[in-house]
């Protein structure tokens, strides 16, 4: 034995092998197979060596483990379909609506600005020499009502939080105030100095929509808003956890249900030598069912995506800074501009009416509803086929 006052520094203990038997029963192991095999006998009614278990308790458990399963599979499955199904009515009844109005708003506004710029005089510029006469004219007032009706829009359609709807609010009063600004520069509008001091303060009341952090101008309030919504309709699409938890579950679910439903005709031809049609007829509208949900699925998930991009290119429009002064250029790009928001508007009712999610739903309820009666139709049918075995097993009990 080495003594270990003199062994050399570089030598190490010496490590203890795995048996290579149980190496390979770790990596590979042989109950996979003896498992399988065990679900198996037991979905198939087999008892010990080639022999069958009693087939008036295997029939009593199966008339009613098979319908509880395919139930327990078709609620799974409704419940995830639901829940997306209620985030896309969501996105396409509130947030869509919600965000179209505040594009409308932040638009109107802008273009309000213009008008008023126009009418009175933006920095050095002098006042139209009208404005004596038709003040502001009808554009500006029309186009500031069009920017507050909007809002007030946004606000009822319930996509806001109350936070967002208290900033809504706070909105609502600084277009007031900077309406105010406005009129008192037009009210001195004889004034140089007082003209330009009331519309350099409604400028900067109003600010210049570019999304400004923590700005506290109307225009970038508005623009984040707009982004709070479109970050809020990004984490109603897709997969949530609760969905994709109960889809997950239902899928598995199934698997096993389809698992028992063999084994249920393999016992029923071996033991009772019926092939048992009815049993299979039956078992089609629960599968039928789970097909039907799992394209309504895909067909909300494209909804969802729509409605997310619409909110993409929504965000997108803007006048264009340092438009033109000319009316002729003012009423083009107004035109222009509402005419691209309610394109978005018809083009994501478009794109819904192609995705069906409606539809989707319809067809879902209907072959829930045949998968359920199939479901129940599959238990009678086991008790119509074990009800003599059924009877003499009661007699003896």
């Amino acid at each position: 034995m080495t003594d270990r006052r003199f062994r050399t520094p570089g030598a190490r203990r010496p490590v203890r092998q795995i048996p290579g038997h149980l190496l390979r029963r770790l990596v590979r192991p042989a109950s996979w197979r003896t498992a399988g095999g065990t679900v198996w006998r037991w979905a198939s009614g087999r008892a010990a060596g080639d022999g069958r278990k009693p087939t008036a308790q295997f029939l009593l458990g199966r008339m009613l483990l098979l319908p509880a399963v395919s139930l327990t599979v078709l609620v799974l499955a409704a419940s995830a379909y639901f829940h997306l199904h209620g985030r896309t009515a969501q996105l396409s009844e509130r947030h869509s609506p919600a965000l179209v109005e505040l594009t409308h708003a932040r638009v109107s506004l802008t273009l309000a600005q213009y008008e008023a710029g126009r009418r009175l005089g933006s920095s050095d510029g002098a006042p139209l020499p009208q404005t004596d006469l038709v003040g502001l004219g009808e554009r500006y007032p029309s186009l500031l009502t069009e920017a507050s009706q909007s809002l007030n829009n946004a606000a009822q359609t319930r996509a806001l939080s109350r936070a967002q709807e208290q900033e809504i609010r706070v909105v609502s009063g600084l277009v007031v105030a900077y309406d105010d600004w406005i009129n008192w520069a037009n009210s001195h509008h004889d004034n140089d100095g007082l003209r330009r001091a009331g519309m350099e303060y409604a400028s900067g009341l109003l600010g210049d929509g570019r999304g400004q952090v923590e700005s506290t101008a109307v225009l970038d309030r508005i623009r984040t808003l707009e982004q709070e919504l479109r970050n809020d309709a990004a984490g109603l699409s897709g997969w949530s956890p609760l969905s994709a938890t109960t889809a997950s579950i239902a899928v598995l679910a199934s698997l096993f249900f389809l698992f028992l439903v063999v084994g249920t005709l393999d016992f029923v031809r071996g033991q009772l030598r019926v092939r048992s049609p009815l049993l299979t007829v039956y078992t089609v509208p629960v599968v039928l069912a789970l097909v039907m949900v799992a394209f309504g699925i895909a067909g909300q998930h494209r909804a969802q995506h729509h409605v997310r991009e619409m909110a993409d290119r929504l965000g997108r429009i803007a006048v264009p800074y340092g438009a033109s002064t000319g009316i002729k250029d003012e009423i083009k790009d107004e035109i222009g501009t509402d005419a691209r928001i309610d394109d978005e508007g018809e083009r994501l009712a478009a794109d819904l009416g192609r995705a069906h999610p409606q539809e989707w739903t319809s067809i879902v309820s209907v072959g829930l509803s045949l998968g359920a009666a199939g479901a129940l139709a599959g238990g009678f049918t086991l008790f119509h086929y074990g009800r003599r075995h059924l009877a003499i097993h009661w007699r003896t009990l």
